[in-house]
C-alpha cells in the first residue's frame, strides 16, 4: 500500500465447535497503519456457521510497515477456560511519489544558519530524515553517497559493484562518525559474499562481464571495473573463485594488447573509450606485475587520445608499479592537466565530477601529489555542490576519494545543533549525525563555537506530500490504463478482477543507451503476465493500435525488464529519434481507493536526462 491508500481487509471466522459462539473482536492497527471503522464488534456464529468481517484500513505516509492486531475473546468450550486468541498481520507501506532530496550547504563563521522556514512541510512526517555532516575541510557528504548506494533498488553489474565498496571498506566505526548506523560484521560480510556470487553470475564465457546478465554484450570498461572490485575484495580475505578471477584478468590482458578488441555501440569518441578501457585493464593488471610492460609504453605514445585525466593517472599508476618511472611522471603530470567536457558521453560510464573523485582516490591510494590534494578536495566539493542529481558511480567516486581523508587528522572545531527543543554537540570525532524524529524538527540551526570555519551538509530525504510535476529533461514519458480492446480504462470505475493493459510511451530528444523506466503500481494492481512481449494470445481481442505496439516493443532496444510484486522496471536503448512503446498487463484484484504513482525514466548515468510522467490522482476498485 502506498500513503493515502484505503482498502478493506477480510477477515474470517468460522466456528467449528458444536456451540454457538458469542464473540469480542478488537483490532488495532499500529505503524503506518490507521483503521477507518469501529476497533470492536460483536458477533453470534452458529455451529459450523463461517462469517467474514470487513476491516477498513488507511495507510499513512512514507516507508515501513503497519500491522494489524485481532483479539478475539469469548470462545467457549465446555470444561475449558480459554485465554483471549490473538493474530498479527503486516502489511508494507511504500510511497506513491519519487522520492526528494534537499541539500543545504553552508560555511559556518560567526553567523549561525537556520533551515528556511517550511522546509519540513515538503516531506510526509513518516519516512522523513536528514543527515549532517561538518567538516574544516568541504564536504563531500560520505553519509549521504553511502546511505544513497545502500538504497539503490536496481542491480545492474555496475550498480551491484558499486553498492558493495562501502561495505568493503566502511566499518562500524566510520559509519558512526558518519552518523549512519552499521549493521552486525556478520550481515556486511553476507552482503559482500551474496554481492560477489552475483557479479559472478554475470560474467561471460570469454571473462568479461555483461551489464545486467551473462548472456548481455560485453562491457568492456565495466569488466576492468568489476574485476578491480573482486581483486580487493579477495585481498580483504573474502572467496572469489581463482578460476573467475584468472578468465576475468586474462581478458584485461587481451584488451591492454588489442586495442581493437574494444568496441562501442554509443562512444562520442571511440579511441577515447579504447583508450580508456586499456589504461584501467593495465593499472588493474599492474598491482600484481601481470601488465606488459611493452603494451604500457605504446599505450602511452597514444596518451593524446584520451579527453579525460583519469585514464592517464590510471596508466601512470600502471606504468609505475611496472617500473617505467619516467613515464609514469608524464602520463600523472599530463593526467591531471585534462578535464573532461560534460556534454560528452565517452563510454566508460564518467563525468566530470565521477573522474575528478576517482583521480583524488587514486592520489590518496598511491600517496601522490600530497601538495595538490587539498586544492582537489576544493574543486570536488564545488563541483559536488553543483550537482542536483548523481549517478551510483559518482556516488562511490566520491566514496572512495573521501574515505581516507577520514583518517586524516584536521583542525578543532566545535558546533552546536539546535533543532526544535533538541540541542546536539558536534566535533572532528562525532562530524555526522543522523537527524530524525524530534531531533529534525522546526527551528532548526547550527552555530560554529570556534574560530575555524566549519563546512556544513545538511541533507533531508524522506517523500513528498504530492505528485510530482509531469516534465523532465531530455526524455519523456506517458502511461496509458487501457482494457484489452486498447480504449481508456475509467480509472475511477475499475471491477476487481478486470484486466488491465498498461502503455508506456517514452521519448528522448538525444540518444539514452542507459535508460531505465520504472512504473510502480497502485496497491489494487497485481502484474498478470511476465511475457506480454512474446505473447499474441492475451492481446487477440486487442485494437490495431496496441497490436502495433506489441510488435515495436518486440523490435525496441529492451536489454532488461522486470516484473516486480509492486513495480515494473526495464533498461532500454533508447534512440533520440520516433517513440519506444512498452507494454505489461495487470489486474486489478482489491476493492479500494489507492494512489497512482507516476511513471519515471532516467539515464542512469547522465542522471540529470530525467522524466516523470503525467498520473491521476487515484484509482477506484469495486468489488463484484
Amino acid at each position: 500500500m502506498a500513503g493515502g491508500d484505503e482498502t478493506r481487509l477480510a477477515l474470517d471466522l468460522s466456528n467449528l465447535t458444536a456451540t454457538p459462539q458469542t464473540l469480542e473482536v478488537h483490532l488495532n492497527a499500529e505503524g503506518q497503519l490507521n483503521l477507518s471503522g469501529l476497533s470492536s464488534q460483536t458477533l453470534t456464529l452458529s455451529p459450523g456457521q463461517r462469517s467474514t468481517l470487513q476491516v477498513p484500513v488507511k495507510a499513512l505516509g512514507g516507508y515501513g510497515t503497519g500491522k494489524l492486531t485481532v483479539t478475539v475473546k469469548g470462545l467457549n468450550l465446555p470444561g475449558e477456560t480459554l485465554a483471549p486468541f490473538t493474530r498479527e498481520w503486516t502489511l508494507g507501506v511504500r510511497p506513491a511519489y519519487p522520492a526528494l532530496l534537499k541539500h543545504y550547504r553552508a560555511v559556518l563563521n560567526d553567523q549561525p544558519w537556520t533551515l528556511p522556514e517550511g522546509e519540513l512541510q515538503a516531506f510526509e512526517p513518516a519516512g522523513r530524515e536528514a543527515l549532517l555532516s561538518l567538516s574544516s575541510r568541504p564536504p563531500l557528504n560520505l553519509g549521504e553517497q553511502i546511505r544513497a548506494l545502500k538504497a539503490y533498488p536496481y542491480g545492474c553489474s555496475e550498480q551491484t559493484t558499486s553498492g558493495l565498496y562501502p561495505a568493503l571498506y566502511a566499518d562500524a566505526a566510520l559509519l558512526k562518525r558518519l552518523g549512519l548506523e552499521g549493521e552486525p560484521d556478520a550481515d556486511r560480510k553476507r552482503k559482500i559474499e551474496l554481492g560477489i556470487e552475483r557479479l559472478l553470475g554475470m560474467q561471460r564465457y570469454n571473462g568479461s562481464f555483461g551489464l545486467w546478465g551473462a548472456d548481455g554484450q560485453e562491457e568492456y570498461w565495466l569488466s576492468a571495473y568489476i574485476t578491480d572490485f573482486l581483486l580487493r575484495a579477495r585481498d580483504q580475505g573474502y572467496a572469489v573463485p581463482p578460476d573467475a578471477l584468472k578468465k576475468a584478468s586474462e581478458r584485461l590482458l587481451r584488451y591492454t594488447q588489442e586495442r581493437n578488441l574494444i568496441e562501442s555501440d554509443y562512444s562520442d569518441n571511440l579511441d577515447h573509450t579504447r583508450f580508456a578501457v586499456q589504461a584501467y585493464a593495465a593499472m588493474v593488471l599492474a598491482r600484481s606485475q601481470q601488465a606488459p610492460l611493452g603494451a604500457l609504453r605504446s599505450l602511452f605514445e597514444r596518451r593524446s587520445d584520451a579527453r579525460s585525466g583519469l585514464p592517464l593517472v590510471q596508466l601512470s599508476i600502471a606504468l609505475q608499479k611496472m617500473g617505467d618511472q619516467p613515464r609514469a611522471e608524464q602520463a600523472l603530470v599530463a593526467g591531471l592537466a585534462v578535464t573532461r567536457a560534460a556534454d560528452q558521453w565517452l563510454g566508460d560510464y564518467g563525468s566530470p565530477l565521477r573522474d575528478q573523485a576517482l583521480i583524488l582516490a587514486l592520489l590518496e591510494e598511491n600517496n601522490l601529489m600530497s601538495g595538490q590534494r587539498e586544492a582537489r578536495v576544493f574543486a570536488l566539493s564545488d563541483q559536488l555542490a553543483a550537482s542536483q542529481w548523481l549517478s551510483t558511480q559518482e556516488r562511490n567516486a566520491l566514496f572512495l576519494a573521501g574515505r581516507d581523508l577520514l583518517g586524516q587528522p584536521e583542525q578543532p572545531w566545535t558546533a552546536q545543533l539546535v533543532s526544535g527543543s533538541q540541542t546536539r554537540e558536534l566535533n572532528p570525532a562525532q562530524a555526522g549525525l543522523k537527524l530524525e524524529g524530534p531531533l529534525l524538527a522546526s527551528p532548526l540551526s547550527l552555530r560554529n563555537e570556534g574560530s575555524v570555519p566549519v563546512y556544513q551538509q545538511l541533507t533531508i530525504s524522506g517523500y513528498p506530500q504530492h505528485a510530482p510535476p509531469a516534465g523532465g529533461e531530455n526524455m519523456s514519458i506517458r502511461r496509458d490504463y487501457l482494457g484489452m480492446n486498447g480504449e481508456p480504462l475509467n480509472l475511477k470505475n475499475l471491477q476487481s478482477g478486470d484486466l488491465v493493459l498498461v502503455h508506456l510511451a517514452v521519448t528522448a530528444k538525444q540518444r539514452v543507451p542507459d535508460a531505465l523506466v520504472v512504473d510502480l503500481l497502485p496497491a489494487g494492481l497485481e502484474l498478470e503476465n511476465q511475457n506480454l512481449g512474446q505473447s499474441a494470445a492475451s492481446l487477440e481481442n486487442a485494437s490495431s493500435q496496441v497490436k502495433q505496439w506489441r510488435e515495436s516493443m518486440q523490435n525496441a532496444g529492451v536489454q532488461h525488464q522486470e516484473y516486480r510484486d509492486d513495480r515494473y522496471v526495464a533498461a532500454l536503448n533508447l534512440e533520440g529519434y520516433g517513440t519506444t512503446h512498452l507494454l505489461y498487463l495487470a489486474r486489478a484484484v482489491t476493492p479500494g481507493t489507492y494512489r497512482v504513482p507516476p511513471p519515471q525514466v532516467e539515464s542512469m548515468y547522465r542522471p540529470n536526462w530525467q522524466a516523470v510522467g503525467e498520473t491521476p490522482a487515484d484509482m477506484v476498485i469495486k468489488g463484484r
